[in-house]
């Protein structure tokens, strides 16, 4: 058999049949993706452009929140922000927040692409969105536009926003709008009310070490708080300021005399705490009801700047012997409603809870007062000291619909146990109820907003002055009468709560000491002493503003 060259195979021929059909598959797959790749750059592109830049470097206005005298007590809403321009940012602060948050930040155009591919395994690896991969220019957008779900459709929009970012603002403009804008716990939004919160300084002033530590609370501006854990605000620190010298940005002497730098930091002023937290809360309550816009107001409150330092600088020294032992206050102005003074808690900076206004515990004895009152009411006769007596006159569903025109709304007991004081109430409702009865009968809604304005100082609202008679007039006063005396102390039962009560013309007065968890209160003779000589002393102040307001 004769072999001829063209018989020789062609080199394609050898080729597997599977390669080639792999091969088409693969350019089948590369122009879907392309095609793909094209509609989601497309689709986030149009619904990036409905986003106004602008945006990026106008902060929020803040809300000016007033005492009673018009002086500035805080700048609420607007999120306490002060904004500085980039010459006041030192450059040791801008070096440990693109060491710790984006080293590439001057290289990129708003986004990593390394960064996000990295990420984007991770997500598949842990099927969830685990890790992000945020720039400083995306997170700026997140929180401009307030982008907060955890979705790959809000990563792919945050960065078509960043990439327009990128086009509007010099990377200068973009890194002093982001220190402006976020959160650095503590209640300080931007970096110069962190600077100030926290050392008491201005941020142009923060040493190398205090700009690492500010740096070090970004990514959770609670835990890493000093205020909160010191320990690991310094461990975050000292993260930021190695990274910084091994990238260069510090020497290694600089870098060692750093992390030997003792963190001196600003001591927390909580006088007026409680009383912003619950102004705030009533602001936000008239905001939500009336769809006010926030941002740019003045709002005068109810607020007295002397009986709230008093009260807070009272209890302070009552509680400070006893750990743990938490305390609130409500003093109302019995004729008008307002409120003049309010404690939340012992340290109101470390706890949220409103123990004021949401804690319900146990009255005792001091459930006497408003039996004599109900009793007179009804026509029978109080019997002083015999609270058993007085209340057996009276049919329990009666003591409690009469309580529950007073603002107590229970949970209440029955028989001679809701004589005893076996209801529940919170420290503002016995505040309300005890200055019932300090103005002839008459409730006055409990408010702590007197008039809101706008940025243009329109008046938005106005408080109106609002009663309803719930009692008679001789009811009312026929607790004093009896008893002669405007101050009611006692500790109820299990000895867990303890009750300083005073109505009066002037202030209506409801202060409770106790454990959040109910244990038996310490030292009870000293602490009863102790809240009797803080309510007298709130009403001592109250008197002379009074005479003051006359002359």
């Amino acid at each position: 058999m004769t072999w001829h060259k063209d018989d020789e195979p062609k080199l394609w021929e050898l080729i597997p049949p599977w390669v080639f059909a792999l091969g088409r598959l693969s350019l089948r797959l590369a122009v879907i993706g392309t095609i793909c790749g094209v509609l989601i750059l497309v689709t986030y592109g149009v619904l990036a452009a409905n986003y106004e830049m602008k945006r990026v470097v106008q902060m929020p206005e803040r809300t000016l929140l007033l005492d009673r005298d018009g002086e500035e007590m805080a700048a609420i809403h607007g999120d306490r922000r002060r904004i500085i321009p980039s010459d006041q940012i030192p450059q040791s602060l801008l070096d440990a927040l693109t060491t710790r948050e984006d080293k590439d930040f001057y290289r990129h155009r708003g986004v990593h692409f390394r960064g996000i591919l990295r990420a984007a395994l991770r997500n598949l690896k842990d099927r969830g969105f685990t890790q992000g991969a945020s720039t400083i220019t995306m997170q700026l957008a997140r929180n401009t536009y307030e982008m907060r779900a955890h979705s790959f459709h809000r990563k792919f929009l945050e960065a078509a926003i960043s990439f327009r970012i990128e086009v509007h603002y010099s990377k200068e403009e973009i890194i002093t709008a982001y220190l402006n804008r976020i959160y650095f716990g503590a209640g300080a939004y931007g970096i110069e009310q962190a600077a100030q919160s926290y050392f008491g300084k201005k941020a142009a002033e923060l040493s190398v070490a205090e700009g690492a530590l500010l740096v070090g609370i970004i990514r959770a501006p609670h835990d890493f708080s000093p205020h909160n854990d010191l320990e690991a605000a310094l461990r975050e620190r000292d993260q930021v300021l190695k990274q910084m010298a091994r990238d260069g940005k510090l020497s290694d002497e600089e870098r060692d005399r750093a992390l030997a730098t003792p963190v001196v930091l600003q001591e927390t002023q909580s006088i007026q705490t409680d009383a912003i937290r619950c102004t705030r809360r009533h602001l936000n309550e008239l905001l939500e009801k009336n769809d006010f816009v926030t941002g740019g107001l003045t709002a005068t409150s109810t607020i007295d700047r002397n009986l709230q330092q008093y009260a807070r600088e009272e209890m302070n020294r009552l509680l400070a012997p006893y750990p743990n032992l938490q305390g609130a206050l409500v003093a109302i102005e019995s004729s008008s409603g307002a409120i003049r003074a309010v404690i939340t808690a012992r340290d109101p900076n470390s706890s949220q809870f409103n123990r004021a206004f949401d804690t319900r515990r146990q009255l005792g004895p001091v459930f006497q007062p408003f039996l004599y009152a109900f009793s007179a009411e009804r026509g029978r006769l109080p019997i002083p000291g015999h609270p058993l007596q007085t209340a057996r006159q009276l049919s329990s569903s009666d003591i409690q619909r009469l309580a529950k025109r007073l603002g107590l709304t229970g949970p209440f007991a029955e028989g001679d146990d809701l004589a005893r004081g076996f209801l529940q109430a919170t420290t503002l409702e016995v505040a309300t109820a005890l200055s019932v009865l300090s103005n002839k009968g008459k409730k006055a809604n409990t408010y702590l907003i007197t008039e809101l304005l706008d940025s243009d100082n329109k008046s938005l609202f106005q408080q109106i002055l609002h009663y309803n008679l719930v009692l008679d007039a001789y009811a009312a006063t026929t607790p004093v009468e009896l008893t002669s005396q405007e101050t009611w102390s006692a500790i109820n039962q299990p000895g867990n709560d303890l009750w300083t009560l005073h109505t009066s013309p002037h202030l209506a007065i409801a202060l409770w000491i106790g454990f959040d968890n109910p244990a038996k209160i310490p030292d009870q003779n000293q602490l009863t002493k102790g809240t009797t000589h803080l309510v007298n002393g709130l009403v001592q102040l109250a008197r002379q503003k009074a005479e003051q307001q006359k002359n």
